[in-house]
């Protein structure tokens, strides 16, 4: 088994988390929080349906 150059191992795995944070930051996390507004949006709406507007 042939060693590897750890200077450009280290480089791949920096290259390979950015991509993976870019991911996190740029596409997971705003699926995550439109998803759970809109969940919280439809509780809300549901109750309100099936359980009339609350009284102040």
């Amino acid at each position: 088994m042939a060693q590897q150059d750890p200077t450009n191992t280290a480089s791949s795995v920096k290259s390979k988390e950015l991509k993976a944070l870019g991911f996190i930051i740029l596409l997971l996390f705003p699926i995550i929080t439109i998803t759970g507004i809109s969940a919280y949006g439809f509780v809300i709406w549901m109750i309100q349906a099936f359980g009339g507007v609350v009284a102040h």
